[in-house]
């Protein structure tokens, strides 16, 4: 219909979006006019430069913002901010780490449980588990705290984890390190010995050690780290000459200080290293009384911070060991309801138990409510049993606060960490107090989690309550 002119190489770039509002017609730039009549040498001319200003005040606003969120994100890196690098990190600026460690029962890497707490606390979800290989099955080594040395929530999924950790035993040589396999498919070597382990992953996850920012605290960070090779000084195959006069300088250092980090007073991943490679290659009485009580402190944040639930069950089964009291414990999958549990323990003899945390609206006071499985509670009604106002379940932090257990583990047994403070007062349904009930003397309960039942008889668990100090009120429901 119409005939077009060929497109000559005076028709001018209009940049991008504004083309599709200032472009002009091919007709008018052929004839010299704009639609309104007027030269296009001089107003169009105008209009695209002002539609260039345009365009740069527009990307530098651009720019100059994205430069703020960098300077966040790198505030947050050296400050060690938890919510600057899970906004980091949840960006997507970090990919899915998929690692494998190998150590021996004879040289485990005690950092390690640590280095996942710490992680957590810094938005690095860790999805952890250990496992045994069929040559070290029947290692005398492998106690029950190596068999589960490192495990993360039983509720978090693989898929919804940023970084997965396996650990598995192996069997190996004397003095062997613990090796690192980030990929399989495309990594030519292992990444060998703890230390570099832990070098590793300070570098992926910004805030395990004020490591890159400070060159002289990295310095001395490595000289302590360096210390540890398999061949150093503190290393299984180290000289003994060596290691004496090295352990001698490391109980100077720790005279006037309570952690090999001398910024800080609490022990940090540079002294798990170095304690791990203590206590798999000193004896007692290779140390002095500085290195023995800092040693004391790092056992001590072990048990305390890093414990998965597997190790807290060990606690208990050792405590009722040491008070005489026969147990027996059946491993399940995690359950979080009576009925999910009812699924796995119904065949068990004895009261199957269901507990509440719950709490005194007026007073603050918390009451933990242990009764049959199937029994009706009514919180109006125990509060009239027991004098109390009103009461409401417990939140979740009262809860890990108070018993040491999270949600959907809750048991009596959990009063054991209640021992020193005293902060729960005991309700147990009457039923569960009767030692005349035959074969049904028997009472089963969570052993601190949810992935297994440890059944009790009803004269063991008065004997754990005394032992306790938690004297029970006892209600009818």
């Amino acid at each position: 219909m119409y005939k077009l002119q060929p497109l000559f190489k005076s028709v001018g770039e209009t940049p991008h979006p504004s083309c599709v509002y200032k472009m002009k017609k091919i007709s008018d730039h052929f004839n010299n006019k704009v639609t309104d009549g007027t030269d296009c040498n001089t107003e169009d001319n105008a209009t695209s430069n002002n539609c260039e200003v345009e365009q740069l005040e527009k990307r530098w606003t651009e720019i100059t913002s994205r430069l703020q969120r960098l300077q966040s994100e790198l505030a947050a890196i050296k400050t060690g901010s938890s919510s600057g690098l899970s906004s980091f990190i949840d960006a997507g600026e970090r990919s899915f780490q998929d690692l494998v460690i190998h150590a021996s029962p004879s040289n485990p890497p005690h950092s390690l449980p640590l280095l996942r707490e710490r992680m957590e606390k810094l938005g690095v979800s860790v999805y952890a588990r250990t496992h045994v290989h069929s040559a070290v099955a029947g290692n005398k080594l492998l106690n029950d705290t190596l068999k589960s040395f490192i495990s993360s929530d039983s509720r978090l999924e693989r898929s919804q984890a940023r970084m997965a950790i396996t650990l598995i035993w192996i069997k190996a040589g004397d003095g062997e390190e613990p090796s690192l396999i980030v990929s399989p498919s495309s990594q030519a070597a292992a990444i060998n010995g703890e230390a570099n382990i832990v070098r590793y992953l300070a570098r992926y996850v910004p805030g395990l050690l004020d490591y890159e920012d400070q060159p002289l605290k990295a310095t001395q960070i490595d000289q302590f780290l360096d210390l540890t090779e398999s061949t150093a000084p503190l290393g299984c195959r180290g000289s003994k000459r060596d290691r004496a006069a090295t352990l001698q300088s490391l109980d100077n250092t720790l005279s006037s200080r309570k952690s090999l980090e001398e910024s800080s007073n609490e022990v940090g991943l540079v002294d798990f290293v170095v304690y791990s490679a203590l206590v798999n290659s000193c004896t007692e009485k290779d140390i002095g009384k500085n290195i023995r009580a800092w040693m004391d402190r790092c056992r001590s944040t072990v048990k305390q911070a890093t414990a998965p639930s597997n190790s807290k069950r060990s606690i208990l089964e050792n405590y009722l060991t040491e008070l005489g009291i026969a147990f027996r414990t059946l491993e399940h999958p995690a359950v979080f309801t009576v009925a999910a549990m009812m699924e796995h323990i119904s065949h068990l003899a004895g009261f199957h138990a269901k507990n509440l945390l719950v709490k005194d609206k007026k007073t603050g006071k918390l009451y933990l409510i242990t009764a049959r499985h199937d029994a009706a509670i009514q919180l109006s009604q125990v509060s009239k049993m027991i004098g109390a106002k009103e009461l409401r379940f417990a939140d979740v932090e009262t809860l890990e606060a108070t018993l040491g257990v999270q949600q959907g583990s809750v048991t009596p047994f959990a009063l054991l960490n209640d021992a020193q403070q005293q902060l729960v007062t005991f309700v147990l349904d009457g039923q569960l107090w009767d030692e005349t009930n035959g074969k049904d003397s028997y009472l089963n309960f969570h052993p601190l989690t949810n992935e297994a039942t440890t059944s009790i008889t009803v004269a063991g668990f008065k004997t754990f309550l005394k032992a306790t100090g938690h004297d029970p009120i006892i209600i009818q429901v």
